[in-house]
């Protein structure tokens, strides 16, 4: 027994009633079979090699926000350790650098947003692997999308001395570029 297709078979937009596909004209004349797939196809298909690197995703993706916690307190220490040895010279002509305070400074950054932003909004979906939340939890500038996973990636690289960012950088760029779903930098 034969019936019309509810999905186009060339782009899988819903058809309804229609024999004719509205988005991209296909037109539906010929039937087929009960048992033919009755889920849309997605526009544009994945890296078929996501099943390889999924795992390391989600591991690294998950423990993230440890990982820029241990990067905010090494700073943290390495900028106490800094005003502990330079303090008492300087009557010597020591003189405070810079990095000791910008190393204080960024610690703190750092494991508030590894807190605050990276574990609900990064890291708690990369261990639930919700990769459509994580692809469309954007910034949208004009019809530019902009992933908030890699905005805040690159604000904790520069916080976190050029390292800290990188377990959110590097399975941020993965799920974009190799992900299970073709990632849309424009709306429409």
């Amino acid at each position: 027994m034969a019936k019309a297709p509810k999905f186009c078979p060339e782009c899988g937009a819903e058809l309804g009633e229609n024999k004719i596909c509205e988005k991209c004209g296909y037109e539906t004349s010929q039937t087929v079979k009960k048992e033919a797939k009755t889920q849309p196809t997605p526009s544009g298909e994945g890296n078929p090699n996501w099943e390889n690197i999924e795992s390391f995703v989600t591991i690294l993706g998950k423990w993230a926000w440890v990982i820029v916690i241990i990067n905010g307190l090494i700073y943290i220490f390495s900028g106490i350790w800094g005003l502990i040895w330079t303090i008492p010279a300087i009557p010597y002509g020591a003189t405070l650098g810079i990095s000791t305070i910008w190393n204080i400074i960024g610690g703190i950054v750092v494991i508030i947003l590894a807190i605050i932003i990276v574990k609900p909004r990064f890291s708690s979906k990369c261990a639930a692997k919700d990769w459509d939340y994580l692809l469309n939890d954007v910034l949208t500038l004009g019809n530019f999308r902009i992933p908030w996973m890699l905005i805040w990636g690159i604000i904790i690289e520069i916080f976190g001395n050029w390292w800290g960012g990188l377990p959110i950088i590097i399975p941020a760029l993965l799920l974009i570029f190799m992900g299970p779903k073709p990632y849309d930098w424009t709306t429409d």
